[in-house]
């Protein structure tokens, strides 16, 4: 099975790390990445965007999003994406973030899982054990 992973981060450092995590730990997988959370929000709730952005129809499995970008914050996110997950039934039945910050405050933490479709918070940098332990832990 191809993992559909999506990164949201406007760090192009932290980009280039996640990517080359990613790609090494799960080898199978469709990777895309957003520099800012209005294009991946576009991408993920128009299908021909999705289709196109993304190389699939059905709403990526594994979203690493960002809390701290500039524009529009991961919390942002976060919030329209809980609107969306109200009527498209593909993204409700798919879609899990994992949200990755250098944040390593409670409150941001308790915020980001008061979300249901939020599963996992980890501080940065990701490292390949700790993605791979995601990766088993909700999709193994």
């Amino acid at each position: 099975m191809t993992l559909s992973v999506v990164l949201v981060d406007d760090d192009e450092i932290d980009r280039y790390i996640t990517r080359r995590i990613v790609k090494a730990t799960v080898t199978d997988s469709r990777f895309t990445e957003y520099e800012a959370g209005d294009a991946f929000l576009q991408a993920i709730t128009d299908p021909e965007a999705r289709k196109r952005d993304l190389g699939v129809t059905p709403p990526p499995a594994l979203v690493l999003l960002d809390i701290n970008m500039p524009r529009m914050s991961g919390f942002d996110v976060l919030e329209s994406m809980k609107k969306q997950l109200e009527h498209d039934e593909d993204l409700r039945k798919s879609a899990m973030v994992m949200m990755f910050s250098s944040s390593d405050n409670a409150e941001d933490r308790q915020t980001a899982l008061s979300y249901d479709f939020v599963k996992e918070y980890v501080v940065k940098p990701l490292t390949k054990q700790k993605l791979q332990e995601l990766v088993d832990r909700n999709f193994g």
